[in-house]
């Protein structure tokens, strides 16, 4: 296979793989870390589509939305099955607002929350269990 055709093979694979999967991620909070493997969304395709359709997300999963530069951010929950807890960080990973059981399928707006770098989504509930607050910070390799 000459080199031309498999280049554009792997831009084509490329293309029609959704997110980044399996992106490192820590909360630190006091003395206490937990640990996620995050599905990265970028693109403004990736962004629109999020955890749309998924009527599971295990408890260490989630996914990580990125933005350039700080900005406000709304989110919802069209077409989303299960409860989410949405984290908004700034571009530090501090902590700027928590939104907590988020309910499917809503499309009330959520924020927006000024100077939003990132945003995470993860299953409603884990934030009260785990103790994340805004005191917490979050940090992974993007």
């Amino acid at each position: 296979m000459n080199i031309k055709l498999m280049s554009l093979s792997f831009l084509i694979l490329l293309f029609m793989m959704p997110f980044a999967f399996g992106v490192p991620m820590t909360i630190t909070c006091d003395s206490q870390q937990l640990f996620f493997d995050v599905e990265l969304a970028r693109t403004p395709s990736q962004k629109a589509y999020g955890l749309m359709h998924r009527s599971h997300l295990p408890e260490d999963q989630g996914m990580i939305f990125s933005y350039d530069s700080p900005q406000p951010v709304a989110m919802w929950m069209k077409n989303t099955l299960i409860p989410l807890d949405m984290i908004f960080c700034d571009a530090q990973g501090g902590i700027l607002e928590i939104h907590e059981n988020a309910v499917p399928h809503s499309l009330a707006n959520i924020g927006p929350v000024e100077n939003t770098t990132h945003v995470l989504e993860i299953n409603g509930g884990l934030v009260k269990k785990m103790g994340i607050s805004k005191n917490c910070r979050l940090s992974f390799d993007s």
